[in-house]
């Protein structure tokens, strides 16, 4: 993350020619002293590290991942591009397409959707791939692709140690389920899934709050409670920015 961001990534390295050049000062008084300068060293550099980590990370989030978390797609997609779009190697190239994918999936653009998921080309970000290309093939009728993208996710949730990313595999499942099971028209337990999804404890983004009212409404219209879907859709049409949640919820307002 601090290598997104040449400024901290400066930092480091200054970090580091210091750490050097007090490194020859100091064996030169204390030549014995060798483990204690490594110690040193290592505890300077860890906790360097450390630190601009978390600054890298607090300014992705402010700067980049805030706009899509307000429904902002197309800026967010602005500000990744000018940030990773021209590193090249294959981590950064598959970070950006995995970030870039989920951009184009809230507005609805699946051809670019398609095109940035071909570029993942990194095992750690596999499950990003999979999640994104199960949307593309619902969305394009291709419910048996669609399909295998679930069950590789599954492969990958069996096979995953880290517990926040299996968490997170595990998200993705239970979010194509019942996606699944709404374009079969099996709303069993569907309404219970967005209901919860919606009213969860703790801050969401608005961009999850958007996409799981828009659904809401979708299982309401189709048990025949218009009423209550126009609530969840007008909130989806005030708050939705440039999401695809938002043309569609203005789109189905529309006919009322």
């Amino acid at each position: 993350m601090v290598s997104l961001y040449k400024g901290l990534f400066a930092i480091y390295l200054a970090v580091g020619g210091l750490c050097m050049i007090f490194g020859g000062v100091f064996l030169h008084f204390y030549p014995n002293a060798c483990v204690l300068y490594l110690v040193l060293l290592i505890t300077i550099l860890s906790g360097t590290i450390a630190i601009l980590t978390r600054i890298a990370k607090n300014r992705f989030q402010r700067d980049v991942m805030s706009l899509l978390e307000n429904c902002y797609a197309r800026a967010y997609i602005d500000e990744l591009t000018k940030l990773l779009g021209k590193k090249r190697g294959k981590r950064f190239e598959s970070m950006y397409a995995s970030l870039s994918a989920l951009g184009y999936d809230v507005l609805g653009d699946y051809d670019s959707l398609y095109a940035s998921c071909m570029n993942i080309k990194v095992k750690s970000y596999m499950f990003f791939y999979h999640r994104r290309m199960f949307t593309y093939y619902l969305h394009s009728k291709e419910l048996a692709e669609a399909i295998a993208e679930q069950d590789a996710l599954k492969t990958l949730a069996a096979s995953t140690k880290n517990k926040a990313v299996l968490a997170q595999i595990n998200n993705f499942i239970d979010e194509c389920e019942y996606a699944l099971k709404f374009n079969r028209g099996d709303l069993e337990g569907v309404e219970e899934y967005y209901t919860k999804m919606l009213n969860q404890e703790g801050d969401i983004p608005l961009i999850s709050r958007v996409s799981y009212a828009c659904a809401l409404g979708k299982v309401l219209i189709a048990k025949g409670r218009k009423e209550e879907a126009k609530t969840h859709f007008e909130f989806v049409s005030s708050r939705g920015g440039d999401s695809k949640f938002k043309k569609s919820a203005d789109e189905l307002l529309a006919e009322w």
